[in-house]
This record gives C-alpha cells, sequence and structure tokens, in this order.
C-alpha cells in the first residue's frame, strides 16, 4: 500500500516518525510532505532515513523545471493519505479550501481517503471555530481518528493528545484493505429524489436533496471503484466521476437500472423513489380553481424488481426512510425487496447533512448514533467490502 504522510507543525510531531517507521516495517510505501511549521519539530533527514524514500517540503514545492507540477504528482500517488499531528491551522485551510502550501495542494486535488489526526491543546479543540471546521470536514469526508484524553505537552490533562501511532495504522491499514477489495468494482449509485408530472408545469416529488448520495459515490471512488451515478431530482452538484445518467421519473430509474445493474457488482439504491404518481396526466396548465382532486396510483418497486434477476455475487444496498416504527419496517422491507444490506433511517434526514438509524444486514444490526452522511458512507462501505470478502 503507498501511502502519503503529512506532517504539520505540532510538538506531537515525534509520534509522525513513529508511523513512517511502523509503516514502513509492515512493509508500505510511504512518502511524506512537512509543512514549514512541521520542520520546526522533525527533520526531514529522520523520516527519510526511516522510510528509505522521498520527503518533500515547500522549498520542492516552488522548484522551477517541473514537467508535472508537484502537487498534482503527489495527489496521484497514494492509496490513502494521512495527516499526523494536524493542528488547528491546517484543519482549518483545509475545511475553507486554502491550498497555500505542497500539503493543502496535494490534498485539494486528491480523490483518494484522507485520514486526519488531529493534536492540540483542549482549550483550542473545544474551540467553536475549531469544532465548526471539524464537521465541516466530515461533511466533505475527510476521516478522523482522535483526538484522545490524556497528558498533553503543557503538563495539563485533556482532550486534544494525538491518537497513537498503531491506532493511526491500524485504521490506515483497514482503509487499503477496503480500497483494494473496491478497485474495479462497478457500483450503481441513485440518489435524489424522482418528479411524476401532474400536469406541463407541475411535478410531485419529495425532499430528497441528493446528499447522501454524493457522499457515497465520493467514498465509493476513493476506494478505487468504478462510479456509476444515476441522478434524479437534487439539490447539490452531481460528482461527475466515471458515468453519470439522469433519470427524473420513476419509470426513467427504472429503464436505465435495468440496463446497467446487470453489469454491476454493487447496487446502491439511496434515491428517495416517489411511492405514487397521478393516475393520469392532466393535459396543459390546470388552472386556479376552487378545488382540484388528483388520483394517484402505486409505482413500481424497482428494487424488488431488480431483485428478482440478482446475480450470484452482486450486492444490493438498499435504504429504509420511516417515520415511526423504524426497525421493523426496514426488517420487513429487507426482506421484502431481496437486499443485502439495508440502512434504517428517520425522516428527518432528508435535506440533512446529518443521518442517524441503523445498518441491518441478516448477521447484523448496527446502531446508528447521529453521524454525517460522509461518516456514514465510510461504515456503509466497509460493511459492503465484508460482504465482497465473503
Amino acid at each position: 500500500m503507498k501511502v502519503l504522510l503529512g506532517v504539520t507543525g505540532s510538538i506531537a510531531a515525534y509520534k509522525s516518525v513513529i508511523v513512517a517507521r511502523l509503516l514502513t516495517k509492515a512493509g508500505h510505501e510511504v512518502k511524506t510532505i512537512i509543512t514549514r511549521g512541521g520542520e520546526n519539530f522533525i527533520s526531514s533527514l529522520s523520516i527519510s532515513n526511516l522510510t528509505v524514500n522521498d520527503v518533500f517540503t515547500d522549498d520542492d514545492f516552488w522548484m522551477p523545471g517541473q514537467k508535472i507540477p508537484l502537487h498534482i504528482e503527489l495527489a496521484r500517488w497514494p492509496d490513502v493519505v494521512v495527516v499526523a499531528p494536524a493542528t488547528m491551522h491546517f484543519l482549518g485551510k483545509l475545511a475553507h479550501g486554502f491550498a497555500d502550501d505542497l500539503l493543502t495542494s496535494t490534498i485539494a486535488a486528491i480523490d483518494r481517503p484522507v485520514v486526519l489526526a488531529p493534536a492540540m491543546h483542549t482549550e483550542m479543540w473545544n474551540s467553536r471555530v475549531l469544532q465548526d471546521n471539524v464537521i465541516r470536514l466530515k461533511i466533505f469526508g475527510y476521516e478522523f481518528v482522535g483526538p484522545y484524553e490524556g497528558e498533553l505537552s503543557s503538563g495539563d490533562r485533556g482532550i486534544g493528545r494525538m491518537a497513537e501511532p498503531e491506532d493511526i495504522i491500524e485504521r490506515v491499514i483497514q482503509i487499503g484493505k477496503t480500497e483494494r477489495k473496491l478497485r474495479g468494482k462497478r457500483i450503481v449509485i441513485t440518489y435524489g429524489g424522482t418528479e411524476e408530472e401532474l400536469d406541463d408545469v407541475r411535478v410531485i416529488t419529495n425532499k430528497s436533496s441528493g446528499k447522501m448520495g454524493v457522499s457515497l459515490s465520493r467514498r465509493a471512488k476513493e476506494l478505487g471503484a468504478h462510479v456509476i451515478a444515476v441522478v434524479g431530482r437534487v439539490e447539490v452538484q452531481p460528482l461527475y466521476y466515471d458515468e453519470i445518467y439522469h433519470a427524473r421519473s420513476v419509470d426513467e430509474l427504472s429503464m436505465t437500472l435495468k440496463e446497467i445493474v446487470p453489469d454491476a457488482d454493487v447496487l446502491i439504491m439511496a434515491a428517495a423513489v416517489s411511492d405514487f404518481k397521478p393516475a393520469g396526466r392532466l393535459e396543459g396548465k390546470v388552472k386556479r380553481g376552487e378545488r382540484l382532486v388528483v388520483e394517484f396510483e402505486p409505482t413500481e418497486d424497482i428494487l424488488r424488481s431488480l431483485s428478482k434477476d440478482k446475480k450470484p455475487g452482486q450486492i444490493f444496498v438498499g435504504f429504509a426512510l420511516e417515520s415511526r416504527n423504524l426497525l421493523e419496517n426496514a426488517e420487513k422491507k429487507m426482506h421484502e425487496k431481496g437486499v443485502d444490506i439495508i440502512v434504517a433511517n428517520y425522516a428527518t434526514a432528508m435535506g440533512s447533512d446529518f443521518i442517524r438509524g441503523y445498518i441491518l444486514s441478516r448477521e447484523e444490526k448496527i446502531p446508528l448514533k447521529t453521524l454525517t452522511k460522509s461518516e456514514l458512507a465510510i461504515i456503509l462501505f466497509d460493511k459492503i467490502a465484508e460482504k465482497i470478502e465473503k
């Protein structure tokens, strides 16, 4: 596995040397970027001797005569990036899109998992600005390890201590294993809401924003998959990765999926598919009147239809959005629709950056506290990778 290690300016930078040494001893290839601040605590020579590999600083970033810009070359190299330690200053720059040095510019151009191991004093970690930035980064899909509670450089005790090197490496290796299992896999992800026409200008739709699908697509791509997105009505910009289809109505979505799912390894049905549509489309624009009565009829249960032709080895993932009796209804849907995994979540998730509920399979039931949708995507793809391995 190829690991790009970022080191920023914290007294905890001495632990990054241990991270580099242990990863190299385990047989992984490690390249390192040290920021200006990081150079105040460790030397390039110390890590270079341990990793027997390249160590870069901002001096390298501004060197003339590079055929490929260094940050682009580095962004294309690793399987996973880990920044340990990650300071408050670095996290703030990352959260708001600053790319003013080699490390932030490289991460800005990368499409691989990024693990952050914060290190700072308790008051800094608990500050409102920092916590807002952490939430923002989690929504964007960055993964955090730590910080831990313990003795700090000031002699105080509290939260802010960088995670231990062994814990950081365990997560990096776990991500690497998942990435190898998903590399080259064809994953179809549907997201957004469907629309059913009422007349020439009006539609029946729902509150789905598409945020869950964007988080899933980003994570799948980080893990090396070939991502095929099928997008309905969304309030966010879709991610244009490998293939993208647009399907507004239930009929369009069904037609598209029946064409592409047979060649897929995984189907994740995150789209909010309408359960009903007008029984007959009204012609023209219906004028304002005393009352308009519309008769609705059920739409096709697309996931159940697809499951009937599910091939051996394919993995189907469904979503169950409920306002009450969440577990009971989700378990019923899992069996009726023939899916391998179902994400049970409450109706409050629609349009939100957060989700809570359960991940259900026939083997286990995982409760989910309130998470960002990016955090859920991390957990869900770990489970999908387990299914693929089995």
